[in-house]
């Protein structure tokens, strides 16, 4: 088969064809995902997904962004996890990185700083722990900062800078305006839309497939009877188990409850708290590859910090107190020889209006001379005149 193209026969091998329907995968990649490859087990993976997927959504809330924003940073989550490992890639930083780049995608941009301090903020809040202000120039922000940007450039090379994303909501808003159901149904559906993409049905299931299982939920919860006789489902080409398998999932959600973060990978993420799980110890040489000797539990690196023996510890938070010491005094400096510079501006702004004020002074005391003079002359004149015409008489 060819095609023409310019006057030119072109084979149709040879043609370019894109296509936006590249980002679902089979069951079986769900299965034999690079995080089961690494010893993650599903229930985990699934938790994680789940957390990410809420942490999503209370940042689209807090940064004041729309709900399409949520929905394209859940999708942006599941695909990167199809194709990268929770054990390299955190999931709460996979998280703020998915809001940062739907905020985008969207044309909803907020500022990293923004993303940075509302993660940190929910961070403080879900180990309740004091709201303290994350420091713009600390090296904690600055790490976290980038971080997010190296998550950003391999979730976009993962993706091949096609990023896409299609939401069941406007299939299911159409399909029930179409048999003519009532707002209580649409909402009904609508709110199944939103919790089904806390699971990977958005990277199995084409969308209009999804609304199909929402509608079909939301039917079973509110009790409204659909024709089955032909099945309803039939229009919008899916099967009976299509369905069920995606009913399945999303209840999977509800019976699974509120989640906690669990750290997948060996070390935290750069600026985070200790993980749950234990980490390995940077060993004396500084490569985190080799632990140096056996893994100590929290409770012990806690005793130990208690009992002062630690070193390597104190001597990295001292050495780390030192630089944030001298770079909080090269500020104080910078700030010093700043607000000299603007008193001095400020005086030299004063003494030029001084200046140009006495200028403005001589001038009008000149003109007001100059006038003096101009008057006394004409009298004089005028005086001469009369004395002229006297004598004539």
């Amino acid at each position: 088969p060819s095609s023409t193209r310019g006057g030119a026969v072109v084979p149709r091998d040879a043609m370019i064809v894109t296509n936006v329907d590249n980002f679902y995968v089979t069951d079986d990649k769900i299965i034999n995902s690079p995080s089961r490859e690494r010893g993650v087990s599903e229930e985990d993976e699934f938790a994680m997904r789940v957390h990410g997927c809420e942490l999503i959504q209370e940042a689209a809330v807090l940064l004041k962004a729309s709900q399409q924003v949520a929905c394209t940073g859940q999708v942006l989550l599941h695909r990167f996890y199809a194709k990268r490992s929770m054990v390299k890639f955190d999931v709460r930083r996979v998280a703020a990185t998915s809001v940062f780049l739907a905020c985008k995608l969207e044309e909803c941009p907020r500022k990293i700083r923004d993303v940075v301090n509302v993660f940190h903020r929910m961070s403080r809040r879900r180990e309740k722990k004091p709201l303290t202000h994350l420091e713009y120039f600390s090296k904690r922000y600055e790490d976290i900062k980038a971080d997010l940007v190296r998550v950003e450039r391999h979730m976009l090379r993962e993706f091949g800078f096609c990023i896409h994303a299609e939401h069941p909501h406007k299939f299911v808003l159409n399909y029930l305006r179409m048999m003519g159901q009532d707002s209580a149904m649409m909402n009904a559906a609508w709110k199944i839309a939103n919790d089904s993409l806390r699971t990977t049905l958005c990277i199995r299931f084409k969308a209009y497939k999804v609304a199909v299982a929402c509608i079909y939920l939301a039917a079973r919860k509110l009790r409204v009877v659909l024709p089955e006789d032909p099945p309803w489902w039939d229009l919008f080409d899916v099967t009976k188990e299509q369905i069920e398998m995606m009913c399945e999932s999303v209840l999977a959600v509800y019976e699974l409850g509120k989640t906690e973060y669990v750290a997948m990978g060996p070390e935290p993420p750069p600026g985070a708290t200790s993980p749950t799980k234990p980490s390995i110890v940077e060993g004396p040489i500084g490569n985190p590859s080799e632990p140096a000797g056996p893994i100590e539990t929290r409770e012990d690196v806690v005793k130990n910090l208690e009992e002062g023996k630690d070193v390597v510890a104190a001597v990295g938070s001292a050495r780390e107190k030192e630089r944030r010491t001298g770079r909080s005094t090269e500020r104080g400096r910078k700030r010093s020889r700043s607000r000299s510079r603007s008193r001095e501006r400020s005086r030299e702004r004063d003494r030029r209006r001084r200046r140009d004020d006495r200028s403005w002074d001589r001038d009008r005391r000149g003109r007001d001379r100059s006038r003096d003079r101009s008057r006394d002359r004409g009298r004089d004149r005028s005086r001469d005149r009369r004395g002229g015409r006297d004598r004539r008489r």
